[in-house]
């Protein structure tokens, strides 16, 4: 959803009076939509529902009127509560849970607004218990925005798509426990079948560490990622978490295909203030082109914002997209993992204009992690006779593009 869409929308409507609206009963279907009597309602098939994590997550604050706007969660619960209402034991997919079922419905919602209205377009995939697609379709719901601080309008056009989907569903299939018995363990869902590979939901950028191809990056990379995928010179190619720490925003990946060309750390794992070090990594994914984007700087704190541990601060430009990339020495060794830039947006704000305030987590924590999980990677003596050619070397060489789906 763009902000500046539902901005232009609130100029009419944010908590004034006259903008109140009721939430719609989940088991109230809209005019002429029925269910057929033939189908058995409430239905007892065992049901899973996926929702991607960004959609129902969605939320951000409008300063100018003081007030938090929630679409994610008018989303998460118009979805939930339509289905329950129709199949009782539905449950969002669990890829933790054994719980066996016999139907799994895919719900990839989209958000237009028009005219003080929310429309919420659904397109929805069903699978049977030997996660063959069954059914498919798409179906919509306009509703009133209305008070968009306590989230009516976002829950009523979600509910009321979800139930147009659920009679499409339950009219074409006819679902019974028979019909569609509980063979299919959630933890055994084909989740490549689930998201949309042609359109990445994030992007990030990680680099080898060892000849097994094993890959470190940030661990925010990965949040919620149902399928991470890296690109391996023109072929995209599925990856694995081995190991991960969201306090330290590290995570380690496996490729399962050796390669020759690898990040050492630094022996001493000492860094110089000053010293020149080069960055590398895939921003902007959409927007530039599918190549490594390589930025030079050097750095420039031996630490980073009070209160954080461990991190320092280089002023090689970054973008989104950077994320998990390397900051290498002129001597081609690692010195540390990017993992985040100052908010200029918030800090313009104020009065003040940041360059290239960036911070990377150094190196010698990364290399503990490692030793905690007992991943391999090798530790060099700094190269006195570093230079530009070898740390641009050793930084393109390394990295590869990570791709998040939902």
């Amino acid at each position: 959803m763009k902000l500046s869409s539902l901005l232009m929308l609130l100029t009419v409507c944010v908590v004034a009076a006259g903008c109140q609206s009721t939430k719609i009963k989940a088991n109230k279907l809209p005019k002429g939509v029925a269910v057929n009597k033939s189908v058995e309602i409430p239905n007892q098939t065992q049901v899973a529902f996926y929702l991607p994590k960004s959609a129902t997550e969605h939320r951000f604050y409008l300063e100018q009127w003081n007030v938090w706007v929630d679409p994610g969660q008018g989303v998460k619960d118009g979805v939930q509560n339509a289905i329950q209402a129709y199949f009782p034991s539905a449950e969002p997919l669990d890829l933790t849970s054994d719980q066996q079922i016999g139907l799994l419905i895919d719900i990839d919602p989209k958000w237009t607004f028009s005219n003080g209205k929310a429309l919420m377009t659904i397109n929805y995939r069903v699978f049977d218990g030997e996660q063959k697609e069954i059914r498919k379709g798409e179906k919509e719901y306009k509703a009133y925005l209305g008070n968009v601080s306590d989230g009516t309008g976002f829950y009523n056009a979600s509910l009321r798509a979800t139930q147009l989907m659920l009679v499409d569903v339950l009219n074409k299939l006819k679902p019974t426990q028979e019909k569609y018995a509980s063979t299919l363990k959630m933890q055994d869902a084909n989740v490549k079948q689930l998201v949309n590979l042609e359109k990445p939901f994030s992007s990030g950028t990680g680099f080898y560490i060892n000849g097994n191809g094993q890959l470190l990056t940030a661990a925010h990379v990965l949040n919620n990622c149902l399928v991470v995928q890296a690109k391996v010179g023109d072929e995209f190619i599925d990856v694995t978490p081995e190991a991960k720490s969201t306090l330290l925003d590290l995570a380690v990946i496996n490729t399962d295909k050796p390669i020759d060309k690898f990040l050492p750390f630094r022996q001493d794992k000492n860094m110089y203030l000053g010293e020149s070090v080069t960055n590398v990594g895939y921003p902007l994914q959409g927007l530039l082109a599918a190549s490594p984007n390589l930025t030079r700087g050097n750095i420039s704190s031996r630490s980073a914002l009070k209160g954080s541990v461990g991190l320092f601060q280089f002023s090689a430009p970054i973008q989104p997209g950077s994320g998990g990339g390397p900051v290498v020495s002129d001597g081609g060794e690692l010195l540390g993992i990017t993992v985040s830039t100052l908010n200029s947006a918030k800090l313009i704000e104020s009065g003040v204009l940041p360059q290239n305030v960036n911070f990377a987590l150094e190196a010698k924590y990364a290399a503990r992690f490692l030793d905690k999980h007992n991943v391999p990677h090798v530790l060099v003596e700094p190269n006195e006779n570093g230079h530009i050619s070898i740390a641009n070397e050793a930084a393109l060489s390394s990295v590869v593009q990570l791709s998040c789906y939902q």
